[in-house]
């Protein structure tokens, strides 16, 4: 059976690299332990050690694809995954440190903070063996993807010359790199290699190349509309290229009341209470530094638009200087003299969001969806960019698909690039989604890019 889901098929370099790096987590350490101590481990232990290994390297960016392979990638790669090593026994020494801690109030035992050696020890010795195996398989799967980038199909473009101009365009804003020729009357079937082809891209409703287009499909190549070949190669759909209002919701099945919808509340229930109980040092100390630097007010609100149409109030820590809008409401910038010293490292960080967790518990947002606009700025963008109003068929979330896959932004042109991730996010919902979604806004959290990503 083919994977119809096109961002998964475009991931299997991070899929793959992911399902060896479990496999070898979980194999080493079971079987290590067996041989050590007789018996197998705790099978929660064993798979949440997995599980933190392959999120923490996902985080780090273990799983890209290098296009170039040089000495000095090589070293940080290995970094990469020492650090992982590191901060695995770090966590590792923390959770027996507090739970060695917490017998001892409960019991009174003295010496009760002597940790098995040989326990620690076998731990120390897995992990890093975990890390050499993991680094020479992902430097393998490496070598293999830049072979792949180096021979690289090309795709052939049917239609006007200023369509394929636009495409292009498009395509570099995914900041991807795709080999397009175009396809024309005068070309040459009998010297072109149909290896080398990896389909047709033909403009909506060309029909100019019919015969071309016909041998092409008869040679069982991929033949694609530009709106179909955006989906699945640029995981969006600009809304120019869309015919008809029904392409926005024509694989939705996300419907009120489903089963689907309730899994979705209960997991931001339970990801927004965890996030809190996590964050709330963080959250303690944000509110003092925000109120020492001006001792204005800790947080502020905002009414933005939320689920069909219906008007919310979401809160924020307050990242700009007081009075900031007594100009009336407008896009702030990523250089913009409003933002306070605090609120520039907030706002990188995505801190300044974590007030909307409790919007999100209160049910008027979703940890993943478009996010909200403002009625002022959102009235403006309904007569300029068709089909906006369609985001708000989904709750709106503190992070998105175009969050996370464009730049910060704050244009007409911005948000109209930002709408064509949200249209594509709406066809192709999906628990797996909103985990890569998550697991992109922790990376971006991490990575400090939070001004550069998310708005």
């Amino acid at each position: 059976m083919k994977l119809n889901i096109p961002w998964i098929v475009s991931r299997r370099r991070v899929l793959l690299g992911i399902t060896l790096d479990i496999f070898l987590s979980i194999y080493l350490y079971s079987e290590g332990f067996y041989n050590k101590f007789n018996n197998y481990p705790n099978y929660l232990v064993t798979l949440s050690l997995g599980i933190f290994w392959v999120i923490s390297s996902y985080i780090f960016g273990r799983y890209i694809v290098y296009k170039n392979l040089n000495y000095l990638d090589i070293i940080k790669t290995l970094l990469k995954s020492l650090s992982i090593f590191l901060l695995c026994n770090f966590v590792y020494l923390f959770i027996n440190s507090f739970s060695q801690f917490f017998l001892f109030l409960l019991t009174n035992q003295y010496g009760i903070f002597e940790f098995e050696r040989n326990q620690i020890l076998f731990f120390l010795r897995t992990t890093f063996l975990i890390s050499i195996f993991s680094w020479l398989i992902q430097y393998i799967i490496s070598i293999i993807t830049k072979k792949i980038y180096q021979n690289k199909k090309f795709w052939l473009f049917s239609g006007k010359k200023d369509e394929l101009i636009k495409l292009k365009k498009e395509i570099k804003i995914n900041q991807k790199n795709f080999k397009i020729k175009t396809l024309d009357s005068k070309l040459n079937k009998k010297n072109l290699n149909l290896n080398k082809i990896e389909g047709i891209i033909i403009e909506n409703n060309d029909s100019n190349n019919f015969e071309q287009i016909f041998f092409f499909k008869s040679k069982g190549i991929t033949v694609l509309n530009t709106l179909k070949w955006c989906e699945l190669m640029l995981h969006r759909l600009p809304p120019y290229l869309i015919i008809n209002k029904y392409q926005i919701i024509e694989k939705f099945n996300l419907f009120e009341n489903s089963y689907k919808i309730r899994i979705k509340r209960i997991g931001d229930l339970f990801i927004s209470f965890l996030i809190l109980i996590v964050t709330l040092p963080i959250s303690l100390l944000i509110a003092l530094f925000i109120y020492l630097e001006d001792g204005g007010p800790i947080f502020y609100s905002q009414i933005r638009t939320g689920y069909k149409g219906e008007k919310i109030r979401i809160y924020k820590f307050r990242s700009m200087i007081k009075n900031a809008e007594r100009n009336g409401a407008q896009w702030s910038s990523t250089k913009d003299k409003r933002i306070t010293k605090v609120g520039k490292i907030i706002r990188a960080s995505r801190l300044d969001e974590l007030p909307q967790l409790f919007s999100v518990i209160g049910g008027q947002m979703s940890l993943i969806g478009p996010r909200p606009e403002r009625p002022e700025i959102e009235e403006k963008l309904l007569k300029k960019i068709p089909y906006y109003k369609y985001r708000n068929i989904l709750k709106p979330g503190i992070s998105g698909w175009a969050q996370v896959n464009y730049p910060y932004g704050s244009s007409i042109e911005d948000t109209q690039n930002k709408l064509s991730y949200d249209i594509y996010y709406i066809n192709h919902i999906s628990f797996l989604l909103d985990f890569l979604i998550l697991f992109k806004t922790i990376k971006t959290v991490f990575n400090v890019k939070g001004n550069k990503k998310i708005n």
